[in-house]
């Protein structure tokens, strides 16, 4: 039902009632024959809920929480680039930590499953910074 629709039903309910119970008592009457309201929010996430892709809300995740997973000093050197499919993308600022870092994924994967969950994440894999393409 559309805007106008209501309005002129509500129009319409309001002038039986005004007949019936008179002015007075029909603008009371009248809260029993009109929607009850909805909380916004409520409608929102409704209409939002296909709208995201999974992948992307566990990226933002990940991404918030990546100093809480691996410490303020591993952060800096490596931080997430990319989630997809479960394999996330970790950007190095230099590609001599490529090696350095590779002993450390086992780690990082057991406290990304520990504090975001084993589902959201399966591998990791560095890359070079600025080698990641975002789009996909």
């Amino acid at each position: 039902m559309n805007r106008n629709q209501e309005k002129f039903f509500r129009r319409t309910r309001y002038q039986l009632l005004r007949g019936w119970y008179g002015e007075k008592r029909a603008r009371i009457e009248m809260v029993a024959h009109t929607p009850q309201p909805v909380n916004a929010g409520d409608v929102i996430e409704h209409l939002c809920e296909g709208l995201a892709d999974p992948d992307v809300a566990n990226f933002i995740a990940l991404e918030t929480r990546w100093k809480e997973i691996v410490g303020a000093q591993m952060a800096a050197y490596a931080r997430p680039a990319r989630l997809h499919d479960g394999v996330l993308c970790l950007e190095v600022r230099h590609s001599s930590l490529l090696r350095e870092l590779q002993p450390s994924l086992d780690l990082f994967l057991a406290r990304i499953h520990r504090m975001v969950g084993p589902t959201v994440c399966t591998s990791l894999r560095l890359i070079p910074a600025g080698s990641v393409n975002r789009r996909r």
